[in-house]
């Protein structure tokens, strides 16, 4: 019988959170073989902190392959020749291990201790609990209707609308994190995100547009086309990956140095809509990038508010 992947933990409300199964329907099992007979289901939003190794295993489990094929190994992002190989993440320039990956194959002999000791706990979880039901990846596009819970958690009542290029509400407060159980939406947030919403179809949507039509018309000389990992991206580009046959067309682009995820601006040209994006800054992604700057392709668009 399918078994679907439930979130784990010890704590109700906070500790670590691991991803697993119940066995039958009371036996708690983790995809990082980490043992607790205290194990117990908890919800999507909580104020738990992931387990790495499980946050790994789930995009493993969730992403599809690059389009172009991807190699059984990497070497680490900066390694010379004879450093040890690394199982890679389908659709992502990273480890098994978590460490970020060059984009050409390895040919060493020597395999990564970390990845192989994480590659054998998930084919050990996959045998015991055979068939799985896992819902689908995280969303390539953000659904801007989505409210998010100030950080503290102490009013779970009123929702704050994200700003993806800030990383704040647009109301400034910092957040911890999305809100489904929010009956009520922030007045300046909504105030100001409607404002932006203005200049982003007024201005930003036909600028974008008039940019992807040139990008039909291309010549190949026009456009270096190269993989790479998402935080190589700039504004300008475009790109598409695997799981979203999408072209994106970057208009916007925040850089948080320190955050795991990127968050972007892009114009979608099937939808003919400026969407935010969120994308792991290790994800694998096809560039398309202008090689030098026409005079008839139009200037990328300024930030967006």
């Amino acid at each position: 019988m399918p078994l679907p992947m439930v979130r784990l933990a010890i704590g109700r409300t906070n500790g670590t959170a691991h991803y697993g199964v119940l066995l039958n329907g009371a036996q708690p099992l983790t995809a990082c073989a980490t043992r607790s007979p205290d194990l117990q289901p908890i919800g999507e939003n909580t104020a738990h902190t992931l387990c790495q190794s499980c946050t790994r295993v789930w995009l493993i489990l969730t992403t599809a392959p690059h389009p172009s094929g991807e190699p059984d190994s990497r070497p680490a992002a900066g390694a010379g020749k004879s450093a040890a190989a690394h199982r890679p993440i389908p659709g992502h320039l990273l480890g098994y291990c978590g460490k970020p990956l060059d984009d050409r194959a390895s040919t060493a002999r020597r395999v990564c201790a970390n990845c192989t000791g994480l590659s054998t706990a998930l084919d050990r979880f996959h045998h015991t609990a055979d068939e799985l039901v896992l819902p689908s990846g995280t969303p390539c596009h953000v659904d801007d209707s989505v409210l998010w819970v100030a950080s503290g958690r102490g009013n779970l009542v009123t929702g704050h609308r994200r700003d993806p290029l800030v990383g704040t509400s647009w109301c400034a407060q910092q957040l911890s994190g999305p809100n489904t159980d929010a009956s009520h939406e922030c007045a300046a947030c909504r105030r100001i995100w409607q404002e932006a919403e203005v200049t982003r179809q007024t201005y930003t949507l036909p600028r974008a547009r008039e940019r992807a039509r040139w990008w039909h018309q291309r010549q190949e000389r026009d456009l270096d086309v190269f993989d790479d990992r998402a935080d190589a991206l700039q504004v300008g580009d475009a790109y598409s990956l695997s799981d979203c046959a999408e072209t994106h067309h970057v208009v916007a682009a925040a850089d948080r140095i320190r955050a795991s995820h990127r968050d972007l601006v892009v114009y979608l040209p099937t939808d003919d809509r400026i969407a935010d994006v969120r994308v792991h800054r290790d994800r694998l992604v096809a560039i398309q990038r202008p090689s030098y700057v026409a005079a008839v392709m139009p200037q990328p668009t300024p930030p967006v508010p």
